[in-house]
């Protein structure tokens, strides 16, 4: 089990942009990138769940990690999304990591081998064999418990590089204190889409949360806050987000949609295009974006202020 390279506290998603034709927006994406890293940002994953990969084709998955791996340029450390229907791409992607120095790769769990979760070593053991990169396997089934315990003490213990799990299941809380209890203090375990618990994950003394990286300066605001023994200020600030929360948290797509609108709003991104089947919006909900929006502006300039 090799998690000394795995960093902690709040670890974001790249989103991959589009410009109006559907391209990858380069130029987008290297304002994502330092703004992410300026506002804090622990480390990065890049080619995840939010970035839209099942959208995206082995080349352009492939451009997106060369070009994240040179604008970074070693300043954070970075996890490789290595989740494909494709064993043969996760394998090109987890070799891609480790002759470019990605501290990790992540891999979901594929939705089928939920039903059948005896497959789920086997799959983990034909994805990882032969290589030394340490694996994060994304335990992503948002309307259900995910994998068991058993489960997950059997990789660890059959499969020496699996180093962590993110756990994005229903209820996550009692998943990370069980899963640390288990497998030990130094088991690095993760959340993402639950992070509207972000407070219990923090009581709870997850590593590291995984969010989007449009609010990483609030996100890693709150970490610190707490971390620093200050959790009364780090639930204010937290509480003040949990709107947003709220309204992106209903569905995937609509996650991605509005924090792209977000990040148009920012400046950062040249366009909200998705990839991913987008979500129909009438005009309450383009308004309540609009105002969340807003909301999520005026507590960044607040943050600004007080630093």
């Amino acid at each position: 089990m090799q998690t000394k390279n795995l960093p902690k506290g709040i670890f974001p998603i790249i989103q991959t942009p589009f410009d109006r034709k559907g391209e990858l927006d380069f130029v987008s994406l290297q304002n994502l990138i330092e703004d992410a890293i300026a506002a804090g940002c622990d480390g990065l994953i890049c080619t995840g769940v939010a970035g839209e990969i099942g959208y995206l084709t082995e080349e352009e998955r492939l451009k997106l990690l060369s070009f994240v791996f040179k604008t970074v340029d070693s300043r954070v450390p970075i996890i490789v999304g290595a989740s494909s229907d494709d064993v043969e791409i996760s394998r090109k992607l987890i070799q891609w990591s480790q002759d470019h120095g990605g501290v990790a790769c992540l891999i979901q769990v594929p939705s089928i081998h939920y039903k059948n979760q005896d497959s789920i070593v086997p799959y983990f053991r034909q994805m990882t064999d032969g290589f030394s990169s340490p694996i994060v396997v994304q335990d992503f089934e948002l309307n259900g418990s995910g994998m068991s315990l058993d489960i997950i003490t059997r990789l660890v213990s059959e499969i020496p590089t699996i180093s962590g799990i993110k756990i994005e299941t229903l209820p996550s809380g009692p998943k990370y204190t069980a899963v640390k209890k288990a497998l030990g203090n130094d088991f690095y375990v993760s959340g993402g889409w639950a992070v509207t618990q972000l407070i219990e994950a923090l009581e709870r003394g997850v590593d590291a949360m995984i969010p989007e990286c449009a609010m990483v300066r609030l996100y890693k605001k709150i970490f610190l806050l707490y971390q620093n023994g200050n959790e009364d200020k780090a639930k204010v600030l937290f509480y003040k987000m949990l709107p947003i929360l709220s309204f992106t948290n209903q569905e995937v797509g609509n996650s991605i949609k509005f924090f792209k609108c977000l990040l148009v709003e920012k400046g950062i991104f040249s366009t909200a295009k998705m990839r991913w089947t987008e979500p129909e919006w009438d005009n309450y909900s383009h308004q309540t974006a609009r105002n969340l929006i807003h909301l999520y502006l005026s507590l960044e300039a607040e943050l600004d202020g007080s630093e």
